[in-house]
């Protein structure tokens, strides 16, 4: 039973360890945000660059792209692979509180309605993760999940 014990709090000694440092965490957000703005600057750019633009798209067109592209990045890659791409570059991943892989619904909660919430807070939702012990935020409360660095996997040839 004292052997359970230790190693289940040898597990969460090292899930602390390996909990995603604030400044990784803004990093991964600010990835995600120049994904998001990528067409919408891309067509002002030609717009500047080349007198008038290329007339490839209106920006309306433009900005719905920057939208399907981010409800991808931010919703649908991390329910696939826990990550968005911000996460992915940073090295970053969700898990359960647990440390386990977190489930769909979990993910779906934490990446549509917590950042809703947390956004409504004017984004104090997400600077609780510097005054909390796991470095959680608002949805990652919400959906009962926490950020970590993602472990290495070698790759044998």
């Amino acid at each position: 039973m004292a052997a359970a014990i230790d190693a289940q709090s040898t597990d969460t000694d090292v899930l602390d360890e390996l909990s995603a440092p604030f400044i990784l965490r803004c990093g991964a957000v600010l990835i995600d945000y120049i994904i998001f703005l990528i067409f919408p600057v891309g067509g002002l750019l030609s717009d500047r660059i080349f007198s008038g633009g290329l007339d490839i798209v209106a920006d309306s067109t433009l900005w719905f792209l920057a939208v399907i592209l981010s409800i991808v990045n931010i919703v649908l890659l991390p329910l696939i692979c826990r990550q968005s791409i911000g996460k992915l570059l940073t090295g970053l991943r969700i898990i359960s509180v647990k440390g386990e892989r977190s489930t769909s619904g979990a993910v779906l909660l934490r990446q549509t309605l917590g950042y809703i919430l947390t956004l409504a807070t004017l984004g104090l939702g997400f600077l609780i993760c510097l005054f909390t012990p796991k470095a959680r935020t608002l949805h990652d409360y919400l959906a009962g999940t926490r950020v970590v660095r993602a472990t290495r996997r070698e790759i044998r040839s």
